[in-house]
């Protein structure tokens, strides 16, 4: 009888550790994938940034120039990056804060090369920088 306990307690122990070690460490790969995704949001969002001021720039330079269209194309490609990565923040994360936050960072971003002038450039990439801090800050907390 006490060899039947013992094993019972033994296969109990074996199973307990084996669901507790299962849990940590999908609680550590969802926190990966979190951080993972907001990393990629941030990234993608400063390229955006990037591409729009030199879509800016190649427009003021030449507005039927292959620069400026190349520069138009790639804008467009790195808006669609980013799209993705938001998509990204709805599916790891999954709250509606930070999603909003991700949203007006990355509107922020994408309306950069509508500035008329160089203040109002600076002015709206100063915006758009301050909105992808905040994304920052609120997901840093999130994903701890």
């Amino acid at each position: 009888m006490t060899q039947v306990l013992i094993s019972l307690v033994a296969v109990a122990g074996a199973l307990l550790g084996t669901v507790l070690g299962y849990r940590l460490q999908r609680h550590s790969a969802d926190r990966s994938e979190r951080k993972a995704a907001v990393l990629a949001c941030s990234s993608a969002v400063t390229e955006v940034i990037r591409g729009q001021q030199d879509w800016w720039h190649r427009k003021s330079e030449d507005r039927e120039g292959p620069e400026h269209r190349a520069s138009r194309v790639e804008a467009h490609r790195l808006r669609g990056v980013a799209r993705q990565s938001i998509n990204g923040i709805a599916f790891y994360i999954g709250d509606d804060e930070l999603l909003g936050l991700a949203e007006s960072a990355f509107e922020a971003a994408s309306d950069l090369h509508r500035a008329d002038t160089r203040d109002e450039l600076d002015r709206k990439t100063a915006a758009a920088r301050e909105s992808l801090r905040l994304f920052i800050s609120r997901a840093s907390h999130k994903v701890r």
